[in-house]
């Protein structure tokens, strides 16, 4: 998982282009839970096969967007992976030699939400491309999922 460690530490820098982008029906889900200061965001594959990060997320702010209009944002942070096996569910846990931090906008903190799902997904799909040697291009963009905040 070397280069999806890469791969979410470039990315974590980068705000990705489309975002709102429209998925075919069998694009991967994409979905992000917030419980206390842990967000939870998740890609799962129609396999069944998926990936999970779970953020810490330090705080929450008020913050001004880079179109100059006002939203929130959190700084948060990622030592491991955890990767679930299709059909047997078993979870393998990837740490990372040293945590990933990065911060998450949005208008509202359900878009804030909602884009960290996006952005991890689109992570794992490049890291994905990228241990293939960049011979495999993702087929789709992600679908959004069931997005939502417990706690």
């Amino acid at each position: 998982m070397r280069f999806l460690f890469k791969a979410v530490t470039a990315l974590a820098l980068l705000a990705p282009a489309g975002l709102g982008a429209q998925a075919p029906p069998d694009a991967p889900a994409c979905r992000a839970d917030l419980d206390g200061n842990r967000r939870t965001t998740t890609i799962e594959f129609s396999d069944g096969y998926a990936v999970e990060a779970p953020w810490t997320v330090h705080w929450t702010r008020a913050a001004s967007l880079e179109d100059g209009s006002r939203g929130v944002a959190a700084d948060a942070s990622l030592d491991r992976i955890v990767e679930v096996e299709p059909g047997t569910g078993q979870r393998v846990v990837t740490p990372f030699p040293e945590p990933i931090q990065t911060t998450f906008e949005g208008r509202s903190e359900e878009e804030l939400i909602y884009r960290a799902a996006q952005i991890w997904c689109l992570t794992v799909l490049r890291a994905q491309e990228q241990s293939a040697g960049g011979a495999q291009q993702p087929t789709s963009t992600p679908s959004r999922s069931s997005v939502g905040a417990t706690g």
